[in-house]
């Protein structure tokens, strides 16, 4: 269900569950199994749910354009598609990046700061407006800083909850879409032809912190190569799932990890020794979640059209509440300005990419030694 609400990340759905006094090996297994579904589920509101007019259509998602097309179900199928060969084409390249990892981290290091540097700048410039994201990209960088050296007990809970969930909460409109065409989708050699380098861009993502954001990449990866709707769908969901399986091959070969729920894991559960283990439960909770989406595919369209207002309230409650008994007073003024953050980046239109800032920035301080406090 997690999946299902607009702006709620998998790191906040894991401090939660940390707050409920679980054993560690049940608290592992939860976010094993947790991981990859949340990681489906999650494109269902980006493409059926909070769909603006018409006349809005140049600022939505590309999945929402397929819906407005009647083709939701398409997106939805090609999502499905990407993320369960992305998770194969990663299980059978896992074992080999160990050693490649240790190898090309080792080569990289000197130069991270200077790669996150330039890869930021072409990033920005690559945005609809530059000048306002490099604005909301220094402002997410300014308040990730202050947050991480904060002494809560979990500083990504109020930052992420805010910026993403919060803002999206605030931002909720009830969509009406039209019908949807339930059409089959033949996968020729474009359509696998980016989701194999989607699942080889996920790859490389993880070997650097700040940058493992899906949409990132496929930006990244757009300079070079002409992508449209269903290649960037195709595109953005093998990245997801590439990086996801990568982040554990990163915790064993390098010791580094760049994604919340691996990070999370790792403090409990021993990543290393138990990697095929991961692997078979991994794999077995995307099947499971790729079937129940596409069993249920008609009912999802369908759902779009549920208005969720009293429900974003509950939730909102519900992370105003954590947030006070996990991180206190300074969680709350952390969690209002990342809210406010993450409404004024939706209002003014600048991809919400460019608050991964709030991960970036501190990351290229810390690697150059500049200390603000």
């Amino acid at each position: 269900m997690s999946g299902l609400i607009p702006g709620l990340h998998s790191n906040t759905i894991i401090s939660i569950f940390s707050s409920f006094g679980l054993e560690s090996e049940q608290l592992a297994f939860l976010i094993i199994a947790l991981f990859p579904v949340h990681l489906i589920i999650s494109f269902i509101p980006s493409i059926f749910f909070g769909i603006p007019e018409q006349q809005t259509v140049i600022s939505i998602l590309p999945g929402q354009r397929l819906v407005l097309d009647g083709k939701g179900l398409v997106a939805l199928k090609v999502v499905l598609l990407a993320s369960l060969l992305a998770a194969l084409i990663s299980i059978a390249l896992f074992y080999p990046s160990l050693s490649f990892f240790q190898f090309v981290y080792a080569t990289i290091r000197p130069y991270v700061g200077y790669i996150l540097v330039i890869f930021s700048l072409i990033f920005l410039l690559r945005t609809k407006n530059p000048a306002l994201s490099v604005f909301i990209f220094l402002l997410a960088g300014m308040l990730g800083f202050y947050s991480l050296n904060t002494k809560m007990q979990d500083s990504f809970l109020p930052l992420f909850s805010g910026m993403f969930a919060m803002a999206a909460i605030l931002n909720y409109q009830k969509s009406k879409i039209p019908r949807q065409k339930d059409e089959k989708i033949e996968p020729d050699s474009n359509l696998l032809k980016f989701i194999f380098l989607g699942t080889i861009a996920g790859m490389f993502a993880d070997l650097l912190p700040g940058i493992s954001s899906p949409s990132q990449v496929a930006i990244f990866i757009s300079i070079f190569l002409p992508v449209n709707t269903i290649s960037y769908l195709a595109t953005i969901s093998s990245i997801s799932m590439s990086s996801a399986i990568f982040s554990f091959a990163t915790v064993a070969s390098i010791n580094k990890s760049r994604v919340g729920a691996t990070a999370s894991l790792d403090k409990i559960f021993n990543i290393e020794q138990n990697l095929t283990l991961i692997l078979v439960l991994f794999l077995i909770a995307i099947a499971i979640a790729v079937a129940i989406v596409y069993l249920s595919r008609k009912l999802i369209a369908k759902l779009a059209n549920i208005d969720f207002s009293k429900f974003n309230i509950l939730l909102a409650l519900y992370l105003f509440i954590i947030i006070a008994v996990l991180d206190g007073v300074i969680g709350i003024i952390i969690f209002a300005l990342a809210s406010a953050l993450g409404f004024l980046t939706i209002k003014i239109g600048v991809e919400r990419t460019n608050l991964m800032g709030a991960v970036i920035v501190p990351t290229i301080l810390l690697v150059f030694k500049i200390f603000l406090i």
